[in-house]
């Protein structure tokens, strides 16, 4: 994940979730992650599959359900599984595996 030049997107699954994408874009990069938003009005299987075509490692799916419960839902290139993390949680995660190995 370190070495991919986008390390991770965040999609919505409906447009209600778009500020609560902007504020995790905004805690992401802070932390130096290089995150990219989809904040598009398209059905989130066909955002998935985009962007598994990209090969972006790490997608962070947001919805109304995850923003009011302050969490956000992980997928994995490569995975069908998803995990479900707080969002410090799971940008502490992030962040500690997009280290490079020499930094360590």
């Amino acid at each position: 994940m370190w070495l991919s030049p986008i390390q991770a997107t965040v999609c919505t699954i409906t447009s209600d979730a778009d500020d609560y994408a902007q504020e995790i874009i905004t805690k992401a990069k802070k932390l130096g992650l290089r995150v990219e938003g989809d904040l598009r009005n398209e059905k989130i299987n066909y955002k998935v599959r985009e962007l598994s075509l990209a090969k972006i490692p790490v997608l962070i799916v947001v919805g109304r359900k995850e923003a009011a419960d302050r969490t956000v839902s992980i997928r994995r290139l490569g995975s069908q599984a998803q995990t479900f993390a707080t969002l410090d949680e799971a940008l502490a995660s992030l962040a500690q595996e997009a280290t490079p190995p020499d930094l360590r």
